[in-house]
């Protein structure tokens, strides 16, 4: 049917754990290529740089009024990290991933790592208790052996040492390295820190293999279940065919999918980015443009200060609104048979007006929708949804018919009983009223002891709203604020998907039952303040596929300061007990994780030769 805008992060997170599997085989080479042509990853994993680390970690704790930490993370990189000696601080450093040879096994990791100095690196590397060996006939080979099993296996290219661990093998290194620096240069540019797999060094057999499988898995699934009502299968049909045709897309049109994370100083602000990329000019770029562009219909209550606003201004394919459409037509048929069976005449006469409405909004495209939760004090917030229908110029009276049809039909149920036709009026609309009190304390403590469940129909949407006095307020202004006009400069009014909250409105209702919810909520209060504490996500297409970024404001990066700060008081730094045999490979000595790691303390094994 539809890709549905609630559920695009669960849905691109699908994706990305998709692309994986296809990210940990190698580019299948042909037998006849040249030897000079590069070895690829299909996976790296980036950091932009040391210093770029460190100049994030000095804002970060600055901004929790905790500078000093920063002192304490450089004594620790000094007497732990031996100051890096012989590591080139401003290039990029990562991983690579790659398969072994003959593509067989577990996908082994290569590290990359800039240098200034071949053999001051080496010793940093060796922490001390490493054994250093060249390897035999290969220049730029060595090992560091530490105890008797772990191995690392290091070679010098360029400016760069390339290492794998215990997994790799003496032909594992044996590779036409990308240059790192080259190879990463977009994302270190745009990101601190980094995860791209390139589905464009996927051989296009290997694709088509892998959405074969696929679909076969997917046909089980997808078949109607006994019992499944055949609108609810229709649904579900369409949902799965959607996500294949998607995922079709992304793997055959696809170039690149990235997980990224920046911080701004000069923002005060730090992004968390997933981006899914083709060529400008395919169709997987085409299918994201055409989702946006139409402006939302509740445009005017996006710059609400709200304690959450959620919105989706959508536009269907040409092949899913037929699919929305044959859905609400199939559901129609399930109300009217189960109408039937339960002997309940004039059924029709009620919903075919409504569900006429519903088949109109599907035909037109345009899935456009808002829920705001609003207020600062405890009992009075209210919960508010609004959605955009089209052909709806009778829908406040055809609502009214079918709360008074179940009103008359409750079979003596006390709770439809309670509903309250026509209880307020808007715009001379009616309103209607149900009780439906908070059954738990978070509940009662945000909207009160007793709220209100409030429908509302206009010609152009239909709206709800939760809570106390206070939410049928807000919906009389929320109705009124949204016939304002529009500003046609605001962009974020043609976003796909919108989600933006306040931390500190969040707060006035924290549960301060406990101490360990009482202390995260102290530590809180000190970070947000009402000017630094909006998240915000928002998915919008980009000229060749689609982004989701999550935006922090100050008030969260604060948080995380504070949560470290906790940490490292707390002695994250002295890490776990060593066992007794001082065992356990690098950086696992009798002294703990960041101690004088090794299983010969206080001693330097010599390098037997330098091998670059």
């Amino acid at each position: 049917m539809m890709t549905p805008p609630n559920r695009l992060t669960a849905g691109l997170a699908r994706c990305c754990v998709l692309f994986a599997i296809l990210a940990v085989s190698p580019i299948a080479r042909a037998a006849d290529e040249e030897s000079n042509t590069i070895d690829y990853p299909l996976v790296v994993i980036n950091s932009a740089s040391v210093q770029r680390l460190r100049d994030n970690a000095r804002f970060m704790f600055e901004t929790a009024e905790r500078p000093e930490m920063v002192n304490v993370v450089d004594k620790w990189t000094e007497t732990t990290l031996k100051e890096l000696k012989g590591i080139d601080r401003t290039r990029p450093f990562g991983l690579m991933m790659y398969l072994p040879s003959g593509f067989v096994g577990a996908p082994i990791g290569i590290s990359y790592i800039p240098i200034t100095d071949a053999d001051e690196a080496m010793q940093t590397l060796s922490y001390g208790t490493g054994v250093i060996t060249p390897v035999d006939g290969k220049k730029g080979y060595d090992t560091i052996r530490y105890g008797e099993s772990f191995v690392l296996r290091t070679r010098k290219v360029g400016g760069y040492l390339f290492l794998v661990g215990p997994d790799g093998d003496e032909t594992t290194l044996e590779k036409n390295f990308p240059d790192p620096t080259k190879l990463t240069s977009r994302i270190s540019s745009q990101y601190d820190i980094a995860v791209s797999l390139q589905i464009k060094n996927v051989p296009p057999g290997m694709r088509s293999l892998f959405l074969e499988f696929l679909k076969i898995s997917a046909q089980a699934e997808l078949q109607q279940r006994d019992g499944e009502p055949d609108s609810v299968y229709r649904l579900r049909r369409a949902n799965g065919d959607t996500w294949l045709e998607f995922i079709d897309r992304v793997v055959n049109q696809g170039e690149e999918v990235t997980l990224g994370v920046k911080m701004d100083p000069e923002g005060r602000k730090a992004n968390i980015d997933f981006e899914i990329a083709g060529t400008s000019d395919s169709k997987l770029a085409k299918f994201f443009q055409d989702m946006a562009g139409k402006r939302t219909y509740f445009g005017n209550l996006l710059t609400n200060p709200s304690t959450f606003t959620m919105s989706t201004s959508w536009l269907l394919s040409e092949k899913q609104r037929p699919m929305l459409t044959s859905f609400f037509e199939a559901a129609k048929k399930d109300v009217s048979a189960g109408a039937e069976k339960n002997s309940l005449e004039g059924i029709s006469k009620v919903i075919d007006p409504l569900f006429k409405v519903l088949m109109s909004t599907a035909e037109s495209g345009h899935m456009d929708a808002i829920a705001q939760l609003v207020g600062t004090e405890p009992g009075k917030y209210a919960l508010l949804v609004g959605t955009r229908l089209t052909g709806g110029r009778n829908l406040p009276n055809q609502v009214a018919d079918l709360i008074q049809y179940i009103k008359d039909n409750g079979s003596g149920n006390e709770q439809i009983s309670k509903v309250e036709i026509g209880a307020n009026e808007i715009d001379s609309f009616p309103v209607h009223r149900l009780q439906v009190n908070p059954p738990d304390k978070p509940g009662q403590r945000m909207f009160g002891e007793t709220a209100h469940v409030y429908l509302y129909a206009s010609p152009q949407a239909l709206w709800f709203a939760f809570g106390g006095d206070a939410a049928m307020d807000t919906l009389r202004d929320s109705v009124a604020q949204t016939a304002l006009p529009q500003d046609p400069q605001q962009s974020r009014n043609r976003i796909p998907f919108l989600f933006v909250t306040h931390a500190n409105n969040w707060l006035t209702v924290a549960n301060d039952d406990n101490e360990r919810a009482k202390s995260f909520n102290e530590t809180a209060r000190a970070s947000f303040k009402t000017d630094n504490d909006s998240m915000q996500v928002i998915v919008r297409p980009t000229d060749s596929g689609v982004r989701l970024r999550a935006e922090f404001e100050e008030g969260f990066i604060a948080l995380m300061g504070r949560g470290f700060t906790k940490g490292i008081e707390g002695g994250i730094f002295n890490g776990p007990r060593a066992r007794p045999d001082g065992q356990g490979g690098p950086g696992r000595g009798p002294r703990g994780r960041f101690g004088n790691p090794g299983n010969n303390p206080g001693t330097t094994p010599p390098r037997a030769a330098p091998g670059s």
